[in-house]
């Protein structure tokens, strides 16, 4: 059955309720994220559940890191791409985060001067047009260089205080 502009389909909100309750939501956070009640997510559960032993559906690791993947980006951890002296990458937030100052400025700095270097930057200010975008990877690397410029300052602005407060106590 076709599913109109915006709805999910009962599968995919099936094995979203499966893997994201094994990772530890609750039937009231998945009501809450896809928007459903918390009757109708245990229903869903259940359906799935039989599936599985029914063997209609198989669960596989490819699965369960895909829902993982939404559960990270539904928390605010975001998919980066960037440029590094050795090429592009693709990292989560979280792992960049792990990096300290210089690495992060490298590839911040790697990352802007590609950016800059592009004469059609100007064009990342228009919205995609639909369909194929070819300045996706220049918008994946603008994002980036936004989120990277973010973690830096966040990284300066707690060296500066920890600085502060080391100075204070000595």
């Amino acid at each position: 059955m076709p599913q109109g502009d915006g709805e999910i389909s009962d599968e995919i909100l099936e094995e979203g309720c499966y893997h994201l309750s094994r990772m530890g939501l609750s039937n009231d956070q998945l009501a809450a994220h896809f928007e459903i009640s918390s009757q109708r997510v245990a229903a869903l559960l259940l359906s799935y559940e039989s599936k599985l032993k029914s063997g209609d559906v198989i669960s596989g690791e490819i699965d369960k890191a895909f829902w993982e993947d939404v559960k990270k980006e539904a928390e605010g951890d975001v998919k980066l791409t960037f440029l590094s002296e050795k090429g592009f990458h693709h990292a989560w937030k979280s792992e960049l985060g792990r990096l300290d100052g210089p690495a992060l400025m490298s590839i911040y700095e790697a990352s802007k001067d590609f950016l800059s270097a592009d004469p059609n930057q100007k064009f990342l200010d228009y919205p995609p047009p639909k369909g194929y975008d070819p300045l996706a990877m220049d918008r994946e690397l603008r994002k980036a260089v936004g989120v990277i410029g973010g973690m830096l300052a966040e990284k300066w602005n707690s060296e500066k205080s920890s600085e502060k407060t080391k100075s204070t106590k000595t």
